[in-house]
């Protein structure tokens, strides 16, 4: 009582005032220890769910030697494929072969017509003809004018001879005074006269045959561009029939009979079927350690071993096209029969190797170098979560740096729905 004589009106009001705020930091404390006692006992007796084992899938943790892979999927592409296009206008007449159709070389595809190609065809043929006629009327007429051209000479020479001789002739007949002077100066005139004649006659046989020379080589350059037109349209007439430029399987043909083409026009695409090469594309997430020269493996989804084929990476495109890296493989094995272009594959390219890890199947939606939580078996019936540190991946297993040991097994299984349980009991 002396205590609250003491008290001043003030100092007794703050004390009043303080105890509500006493009593609400009491609160706090006893809700956070009643939490923090529910989340024990939470824990000590976790939610269990019971699920029917049947339909999951299971996996036991090894030890051993692992390859990482990427995986992939595409076709098998010909490495030297072929398009057949039109030589000239034309008009489809008949299909000899579809797509799909395996043809030998010289083999008919299509039957093409141009009426008019085939008779500007013949009408060159004719020109040819009359200009190798033409070519010979000439060389006639021209080794005739050059016979009488030789005959000239001949003639001439003769004259130049007889000449000769008359004038050493009048020599000896002037010595002895049996010919007058004014004869053996005519006798010497004649011989220059005919020893001109002959130089003269001589070089026009040669203006004749350089002319005849002449004539005949523009005669013969007219007769070869005729030549060279008619093969030109012998040629297009022959590529109306349509043939098989190389062994090989019909990839595209999409004419129909009656449809007109133009010249330049696709007919078809033809490929080997024995120059191949795997084409795939990879998700851009896994492709950042594909480089040239790794081995890679193709799947032609046949079911037997037949159908893997050894491959390299032989090409990585420069460039990612909508999150997909395209990646060529280079076939080691020899194909099977059967094996075409186009023909779907799967494939599958070993980035590295591990020589010691520890490994398990792929669980679903597991990630490399991430952290996950899995469901690891205890007996038959009963799994418990656990959490694992993941390491790198390949196409269906997946490294375990922490969390589990070898010989643990564990739910692979999509196991999202059971997020609450800690523990889920087998039926």
């Amino acid at each position: 009582m002396d205590l609250q004589r003491t008290l001043t009106p003030a100092q007794r009001w703050r004390r009043r005032a303080s105890r509500p705020a006493f009593l609400g930091l009491a609160l706090l404390v006893l809700l956070g220890l009643a939490g923090g006692l529910l989340a024990l006992r939470l824990r000590a007796a976790p939610i269990e769910l019971t699920v029917s084992a049947r339909g999951l899938q299971f996996a036991a943790v090894e030890r051993g030697p692992l390859a990482l892979d990427v995986r992939g999927s595409g076709v098998l592409v010909s490495s030297d494929p072929r398009w057949i296009t039109a030589q000239s206008e034309a008009r489809v007449e008949r299909l000899h072969a579809q797509a799909g159709s395996s043809l030998r070389q010289g083999e008919l595809l299509l039957l093409l017509s141009n009426p008019q190609l085939q008779q500007r065809a013949q009408e060159s043929r004719w020109q040819l003809e009359q200009a190798e006629a033409e070519l010979k009327a000439l060389q006639a007429s021209l080794d005739s004018q050059v016979m009488n051209a030789q005959a000239a000479v001949q003639r001439a020479e003769f004259g130049a001879r007889s000449a000769e001789l008359q004038w050493q002739a009048d020599q000896e007949l002037l010595k002895d005074g049996m010919v007058s002077k004014l004869a053996f100066q005519r006798s010497r005139f004649s011989v220059e006269q005919a020893g001109q004649t002959l130089q003269l006659e001589r070089e026009l046989l040669q203006r004749q045959r350089a002319a005849m020379q002449a004539q005949l080589e523009a005669k013969r350059a007219a007769l070869a561009r005729l030549h060279k037109a008619w093969q030109r349209d012998l040629e297009l007439v022959e590529a109306l029939q349509v043939r098989a430029p190389a062994d090989g399987v019909v990839q595209e043909l999409t004419l129909q009979a009656g449809q007109s083409v133009v010249a330049g026009a696709l007919l078809a695409k033809l490929a080997r079927a024995d120059a191949l090469y795997a084409e795939i594309q990879v998700q851009e997430a896994q492709a950042r350690d594909i480089a040239v020269g790794q081995s890679a493996q193709i799947d032609l989804r046949s079911g037997g071993r037949e159908g893997l084929l050894r491959a390299v990476v032989s090409r990585v495109a420069p460039k990612v096209s909508n999150s997909l890296l395209k990646v060529d493989l280079r076939l080691l094995d020899p194909l099977p029969r059967g094996a075409r272009p186009d023909l779907s594959i799967d494939g599958s390219i070993t980035l590295s190797r591990l020589s010691d890890a520890v490994q398990v199947q792929r669980p679903v939606f597991s990630q490399a170098m991430s952290q996950a939580q899995v469901y690891r078996l205890i007996g038959e019936d009963l799994a418990e979560r656990v959490h694992v540190q993941y390491g790198p991946a390949s196409v269906g297993r997946i490294v375990i740096q922490s969390g589990l040991q070898p010989g643990d097994r564990i739910v692979v299984s999509d196991t999202s729905s059971w997020r609450l349980s800690e523990r889920v009991r087998l039926r």
